[in-house]
């Protein structure tokens, strides 16, 4: 069969209204404008005893028959010559691989037509709504549509059939849409704009100039809207910097007075245990040496002496230790961590244990100190508030990431100061605070993780 056996109108067939060409198509931005010229294009053929065939999406079909008996056509006509067939289901028919195939296209059309013919009585042509094109371009499949159409531009050509096609006006709302809206204008026969100029008063080549001043318009105010938004954003953006920014100033000047008190206590430290410790020891030593210069021959005064000057020779050692470990630059951060953890372990009475610190001395010289401070930090954290009774110190690297985790068994830490300090580095002291913002310095992180077993601090820094 070919395609011009689908009874073609004669010179005697009856005219109808609907419009004589073959292949039009319907821009528009409302819904419904656009079930009033479907229902206004199938009724024409309708109530010429002519039939009418839509390719509809769901949520019209039920809204285009109530038009249809709304406009007067008779519940018969509706019955037997209108047929509502889903743009889904239709498209099923004939696309294959995302495409339309040209040979089920024409097949496919007419095994809708035929049965729809065979079943009544008429003598006008055919009225047929086709959203299959519109559902193609929401999917992004540009140049399906365009094949889609071109297939029908073939259809209509060789049949009797007058054929509206339909798009959302939005589906070319950017501006680089206009080479798309000219291809689709152009497989059509005669364009009608979106708005109120169905009524056929203006001519074609008016219709397409509206039609494309439409588009433009719309696009153009996508582009508003869009900088609007994009300005707004900005706005919003800028806003929220300002803000981060006077907050971490507040928070950095907060920092530095912290600081330079902690400078003046651990000053006062110091001097505390020069003055309590080594300074005691000396004095007795100089008290025993008197005495050993008097009574060169007792060998207990030489013995206390000796005494004496180990543990000044232990305390200053500790003591330098404790400011500025030699082992990191003799021995390496590996050996320092060991010595510090096991001397933490001695004196705080925390059963710790520790693993792959040897991982640590593939850091650089200035990472190497800060993560010392930072294990400091943090065993000085478990014994002053955590109430652990262990601890674990672990080493490892991920890539050219290097991690120190430091984990015990305490009494947790609130979580949303946890979540602040996660965020900002702040709400958990200023020790913390300052391994936060040194870390960060180095392009590492420290993060917090707490509950009721225990609290985890993981320090991440790049490898040297």
């Amino acid at each position: 069969m070919q395609l011009g056996e689908l009874n073609p109108v004669t010179s005697h067939t009856p005219s109808v209204s609907f419009r004589s060409s073959r292949h039009r198509v319907q821009f528009y931005n409302d819904e419904g404008y656009l079930l009033s010229s479907v229902s206004e294009h199938l009724t024409d053929s309708l109530v010429c005893d002519g039939l009418a065939l839509a390719f509809t999406t769901a949520e019209h079909r039920q809204q285009i028959y109530e038009r249809l008996a709304l406009a007067g056509v008779p519940a018969e006509a509706i019955k037997k010559r209108c047929f509502l067939i889903e743009a889904s289901e239709a498209l099923s028919k004939f696309m294959r691989n995302g495409m339309p195939d040209r040979q089920l296209f024409f097949p496919a059309i007419k095994s809708f037509l035929q049965p729809q013919r065979a079943n009544g009585s008429f003598h006008a042509g055919v009225a047929a709504f086709g959203e299959m094109v519109a559902v193609l371009l929401a999917e992004g499949k540009r140049e399906a549509a365009i094949q889609l159409e071109q297939l029908w531009t073939e259809f209509t050509d060789s049949n009797a059939i007058s054929l509206l096609c339909a798009y959302p006006l939005s589906y070319f709302s950017r501006a680089e849409d206009h080479e798309l809206f000219a291809r689709v204008c152009a497989h059509h026969s005669s364009v009608v704009p979106a708005g109120s100029f169905l009524s056929g008063s203006i001519k074609d080549h008016q219709a397409r100039e509206i039609a494309e001043l439409q588009q433009r318009a719309e696009a153009l105010a996508k582009e508003v809207e869009a900088r609007k938004r994009a300005e707004e954003h900005l706005r919003s953006t800028q806003a929220e910097l300002e803000t981060m920014v006077q907050h971490r100033t507040a928070a950095l000047r907060q920092l530095s007075l912290h600081v330079l008190k902690l400078q003046d206590i651990e000053r006062r430290r110091v001097a505390r245990e020069l003055h309590d410790s080594v300074g005691q020891d000396f004095a007795g030593l100089k008290m025993n040496l008197d005495l050993a210069k008097r009574s060169p021959q007792d060998p207990n005064l030489w013995r206390k002496c000796d005494e004496l000057l180990e543990h000044c020779i232990h305390e200053v050692r500790t003591l330098s230790n404790l400011l500025h470990p030699p082992l990191i630059e003799d021995a390496g951060l590996a050996s320092a961590a060991e010595w510090y953890v096991q001397d933490f372990a001695r004196r705080s009475s925390i059963q710790v244990r520790f693993s792959h610190l040897e991982t640590l001395d593939t850091l650089s010289d200035p990472a190497r100190l800060v993560v010392f401070r930072a294990l400091q930090e943090c065993l000085i954290n478990i014994h002053r508030h955590a109430h652990a009774n262990h601890a674990q110190v672990c080493a490892g690297r991920e890539q050219n990431v290097v991690t120190l985790t430091i984990a015990d068994d305490g009494r947790g830490i609130d979580l949303k100061r946890v979540n602040q300090f996660n965020g900002s580095g702040t709400g958990l002291g200023v020790g913390l605070a300052s391994i936060f913002e040194r870390l960060r310095d180095l392009g590492g992180a420290c993060h917090l993780q707490s509950g009721p077993q225990g609290t985890t601090v993981c320090i991440s820094v790049p490898a040297s």
